[in-house]
Formats: C-alpha cells, structure tokens, sequence
C-alpha cells in the first residue's frame, strides 16, 4: 500500500471512516498506531447507561493490544448526542479508565475527537476555557479524504450489507429433489460431490446455472456438507474447527472469500423462505471473519426472518452480541483488507 499523507484532524478522521467503509454511528472509534505506520481500526458502539464500564474497557483494550507493536491509539467518538461549553466531557470515566488500562502496555491515547452531527470539537481540549469547534465540511474537503476518493474509495452512509430482500425466482422444487437425492447418499458421498461444484465455481469467474444453485442451496441444508463448505472457502488446509472459527495461523486467500460472497448471494437470490437461512448464515460468517461485526449482524438476522429455529444463526448472533471476535480479524497478517487502500479494522463490540 503506498504511504498516506496524515496532516490534520479531518484526514484522521477521514481515515475513519474509509477505513471501516461507512460514517460511524453511537461509536467509539480508535486507529492504532505505532512508530512507523497506522494500524487497525477498531469500531465499538458507545457505552450505554447501566453498562457494566470494567468489561467494556476490558473488551476494547483487549482487541487493542492483540496488535503487539502498537504505541498509540487516535480515536473517534461518533454521536448525535449534543454537547454545550460547561458540560462534563460524554464519556470522560470510560475514557480515563481505558487510558489507565492502555497505559500499563505501554500504549498511549494520543489525540481524540468527538465528531457530533455537524461538527466536531477536540476532545482532549473540551476542557478549555474556549474550545473550539470545527464544521464537518472540513473532514470531507480535507486533502486525505480527497486522495482516497480519487482512488475510488467512498464511505457509505450506513453499514448495511445490501442482502437482497425478495428472490428474484424461485428454485424451491429443485432444490427439494436436490435434498431428496442428497439423503438418499451416504454422508462422504455427499459431501464429496457438494465440495467438487462448490471449489469449481469458486475457482471459476461464472455465476452458476439455476440447477448448480438450487443444488448448493440444498448442500448448505445438510449440516455436516455445509461445513464443509465453509471450511473450503478459505483456501487453505486446517482442522475444520479452525477454519470455522478463523484461528489458522495461515492467513485466508481474501480474492477466494471475495468470489464465495458474490456466488452466496447469487445464490439467495433464487431462495425463497427457509431455503435463504443457510446461505445467509454462511454469508454472516463470512463478514465474521472479516472483523465486519455489523453485516455479519445483519446476515444472522435475516437468517432468523427466513427461518426462526435456525440454530447457527442465533448461536452465531449470540456471538456476536458477547463480543467475540475471530482471530483473522485481530490479526494484521491474516486480517481482511478491503480493496481501495482500506487498513484492516475490527468492528462490532458491543452488539447486544
């Protein structure tokens, strides 16, 4: 990646928000860095009344230090909340608490800001007799923002993952004499067959026939063949718990997760009812590898609207909601890094 120019606080704040892809909402937002170069960028939602404050900083200190050679951390407060001269500093208990936390390892918060929602004010400075504010225009004309645009890089408005709502057509009965033919297999047979389509087209450009989707999506149906194909998308060779869980000390092959996502969603397009909570679950796996907490949310949930007992989704969201995070995602060898000069980041503490 080449080297980028941090000279203001709209370019760091700018930074984070092409980093993560979206602008923030109720968050915490922290980039880590160190002597040499900008790391991570970590994503939690803000602390809410009654949480339990230990835990909370615990949970971001925690997903900090997984980067062993971080000094440093600039963050981001990202609320709606109004702030007036003369009121307590939002969140100044959590955010003495985590500098006291992060201090023991030798990691320093070294500038913050809080960005409301037409301005943003300094957040080590709110204490100042006069504080000052600045518009958000500055951070969109900053010279950082403009050179990541030109690069083609953009930040959404939201975090949404775009999953297609209605299918386009339905496969329902082809994929039931799919699931017929499958049960009449013995388990090795089918996941055999299951893992010759699923690596051809993962290895291939084309986006399958109305058949070869109606027979992934009876795959992803049988528990133990849809593990399988989980496992398989990585690219790479581990124990099938490993590969699940994102805990391989060999990082994925990224360009192959990319392809599985587009055929997944191919794939739900032509799925209608409880048929779509396999796909959309292994699509919530998938941005939970990625560190994306959010979209992966958002997958379980659709996942659970397509059909309520769907175990691995509501397990998955559970997860997801205690803060658990795959090993991939805080790990700067292994973590995602998404097209268009992106950092890896983490992202969705706090979900519950």
């Amino acid at each position: 990646m080449e080297r980028l120019s941090i000279k203001t606080p709209g370019d760091f704040i700018a930074l984070m928000g092409h980093s993560l892809g979206y602008w923030p909402q109720e968050s915490l937002v922290c980039i880590i860095v160190d002597d040499r170069r900008i790391g991570a960028t970590l994503r939690v939602n803000l602390p809410k009344p009654g949480h339990d404050a230990a835990r909370y900083v615990d949970d971001v200190v925690k997903c900090i230090a997984v980067d062993r050679e971080a000094t440093g951390v600039v963050f981001g407060i990202f609320t709606h909340a109004p702030w007036q001269h003369g009121d307590p500093r939002p969140y100044e208990a959590t955010l003495e608490s985590l500098t006291g936390r992060l201090s023991e390892r030798e990691i320093s918060l070294r500038d913050g800001w809080y960005i409301g929602e037409s301005t943003f004010t300094n957040y080590l400075r709110m204490t100042d007799d006069s504080p000052r504010s600045y518009p958000l225009d500055r951070i969109t004309a900053s010279q950082l923002n403009a050179e990541l645009v030109f690069r083609g890089s953009s930040i959404a408005s939201n975090p949404g993952f775009n999953v297609p709502v209605l299918a386009r057509r339905d496969v329902g009965e082809e994929v039931f004499k799919h699931c017929g033919r499958i049960e009449a297999m013995s388990p090795p047979a089918a996941i055999a067959e299951a893992r010759a389509l699923w690596c051809e087209l993962l290895n291939g450009s084309d986006m399958p026939t109305d058949d070869e989707a109606a027979e992934l999506l009876a795959d992803f149906k049988f528990t133990s063949v849809r593990d399988r194909l989980l496992a398989d998308i990585p690219g790479i060779s581990g124990d099938l718990r490993d590969l699940l869980l994102g805990q391989t000390k060999q990082a994925p092959r990224w360009g192959r997760v990319d392809r599985a996502t587009d055929v997944l969603l191919y794939v739900y397009t032509l799925a209608d009812g409880a048929h779509a909570a396999p796909v959309l679950t292994s699509l919530g796996v998938i941005q939970w590898w990625e560190g994306r907490s959010s979209r992966a949310h958002e997958c379980f949930q659709r996942a659970l609207e397509a059909d309520p007992y769907y175990r691995l989704a509501r397990l998955s969201d559970q997860m997801i909601g205690e803060g658990i995070l795959a090993p991939w995602a805080t790990d700067r060898n292994a973590a995602y890094q998404p097209p268009m000069n992106r950092g890896p980041h983490i992202e969705g503490l706090g979900m519950a």
